[in-house]
């Protein structure tokens, strides 16, 4: 039986630094809000203290300050950055979230978003 490897391939996506509010959970009903504070077309980095565990999936969702369309969509958590033990020094405590089933149409408004708003990339 032949082995697979598996590469993990580093984020190329430009992101940028926003502050857009998204509300997750569950459910509708159980809805928090938290604060961006980056963002690319692939995913966000979300402020929180309420740290969940990587691969756990979560309904988001969020408005851009220059468009009234409502993005929902599916994420993974993908990494955290726990309070106390900040793997980014340079980023507070919270989650890497990949967005997961975001329609073209709302990944091109992301992206607009981010070419249109003069905004500088983090890395």
């Amino acid at each position: 039986m032949a082995e697979c490897a598996v590469h993990v391939e580093e984020m190329t996506d430009p992101r940028f630094k926003a502050r857009i509010a998204f509300f997750n959970g569950p459910c509708h009903k159980q809805l928090i809000s938290n604060y961006s504070v980056n963002m690319s077309t692939g995913g966000v980095f979300m402020e929180t203290e309420n740290i969940l565990p990587v691969g756990t999936i979560l309904l988001v969702k969020f408005k851009l300050p220059d468009n009234d369309t409502i993005i929902a969509c599916n994420v993974r958590v993908t990494w955290a950055n726990e309070p106390g033990n900040l793997n980014k020094s340079q980023l507070p405590p919270g989650m890497g979230l990949q967005f997961l089933n975001l329609s073209l149409e709302n990944m091109y408004a992301i992206r607009d978003y981010l070419n249109k708003g003069n905004l500088v990339p983090t890395w």
